[in-house]
């Protein structure tokens, strides 16, 4: 199963979970939801309880909960996994969604430890409509400047996010393609093998 390059990886990191120093929020409710996610990483990277190799582990436990608790795993799920999703049954697109959030909290959960460095985000539109929320902002960057869009949908916890487009590219619609071209391919067991093999990885310590 392929990934997405380093460099984007770690601009996506620096989106969804942007240890930004200076920001500008609007008032709407998808907005208040992405700024209280951004604080809330924030608050555990420069907690000195955390501080150094040492709380690593503590760390990362504490970030990937926030990222469980702000992201719409079973929708990202199904819209990564596209046409295919359909023709799982209930009990498959439970294993699917479990495996596929697991793998995803990992990823960004090491990059946002490993890799993060403070950036400067503005928060610039957002609209809602139909139910669904999309809020713009733009990552300030000394020679670039980075347009980032958060597309939430609510629940009865409250706004998730369910897709973030990074400079006109879908993080969903990378993990789309890649699951994709394992399918067709091989097959669907394939891919949800090779999904295993990771997640057994990411168990053991050596994703």
């Amino acid at each position: 199963m392929s990934r997405l390059s380093p460099r984007l990886f770690v601009v996506v990191c620096l989106i969804l979970f942007g240890l930004f120093s200076r920001s500008r929020c609007l008032g709407g409710e998808p907005s208040e939801q992405v700024r209280a996610m951004l604080e809330a990483v924030m608050s555990v990277q420069t907690d000195p309880r955390f501080r150094g190799e040492a709380f690593k582990a503590g760390r990362r436990a504490a970030i990937r909960k926030i990222i469980g608790n702000n992201f719409a795993s079973w929708r990202m799920a199904e819209e990564a996994l596209g046409a295919h999703w359909a023709e799982l049954d209930e009990k498959e697109r439970g294993a699917f969604t479990g495996i596929f959030s697991d793998l995803f909290q990992d990823s960004y959960t090491r990059l946002v430890l490993n890799f993060l460095k403070e950036e400067t985000v503005l928060y610039t539109e957002e609209d809602v409509r139909e139910g669904e929320g999309e809020v713009k902002t733009v990552i300030i960057r000394p020679q670039e400047r980075i347009p980032v869009d958060y597309f939430l949908s609510p629940s009865k916890e409250g706004w998730r996010v369910h897709d973030v487009r990074i400079d006109g590219v879908s993080i969903v619609d990378n993990y789309r393609k890649s699951f994709a071209r394992v399918i067709n391919r091989e097959s669907y067991g394939a891919l949800l093998e090779k999904m295993r093999l990771q997640q057994r990885a990411v168990a053991s310590g050596n994703p």
